[in-house]
């Protein structure tokens, strides 16, 4: 006896096959904190928590706002395309039309950012560009503080100096 049946198979179309594990997330908003203070404020417009601890994937564009150590004010926003945070090694990966902006006013464009949240450090080998208020800086990788603040481009190509 057959009571439901798809000759057209259109169905299939609707099965889903979850990934054990994986809790899927839209319109992210959390929070990070250490020793009682904020950390950093991370949203996404979706998110793949994976159970077993090791990672979260984010999509749809994410933000992270990071804060001064007594969590009371924003002192860098890195934003993105998407991104991975390895949670055991507490490292961030922003891929895809990466912003990130410090309190200087300095605005860093890349493909791809990582940020060393043990080790207090931003970096990337990717091509980078730099619009300071004061000019453009044009190069390869780039090693920096976690607020941007002190930073060093690893193979500069040059600059260019905006008018006064």
């Amino acid at each position: 006896i057959n009571a439901c049946s798809d000759p057209s198979g259109g169905a299939e179309r609707f099965k889903i096959k979850p990934e054990v594990g994986v809790d899927r997330m839209e319109r992210v908003d959390l929070w990070f904190y250490q020793s009682g203070f904020e950390k950093a404020h991370l949203k996404a417009g979706a998110m793949l928590w994976f159970r077993n601890g090791s990672r979260m994937e984010m999509e749809d564009g994410l933000t992270v706002d990071v804060y001064d150590a007594q969590g009371r004010q924003v002192i860098s926003r890195i934003s993105a395309r998407r991104g991975t945070r390895d949670i055991a090694k507490t490292l961030l990966e922003a891929r895809g039309s990466v912003v990130a902006n410090n309190l200087a006013g300095d605005t860093l464009f890349t493909e791809q950012l990582f940020m060393d949240e043990k080790a207090g450090r931003v970096y990337t080998g990717a091509p980078v560009r730099i619009r300071t208020p004061r000019e453009w800086l044009v190069g390869d990788g780039l090693e920096a503080n976690r607020d941007l603040s002190e930073y060093r481009i690893l193979r500069l190509k040059g600059n260019v100096r905006l008018g006064s």
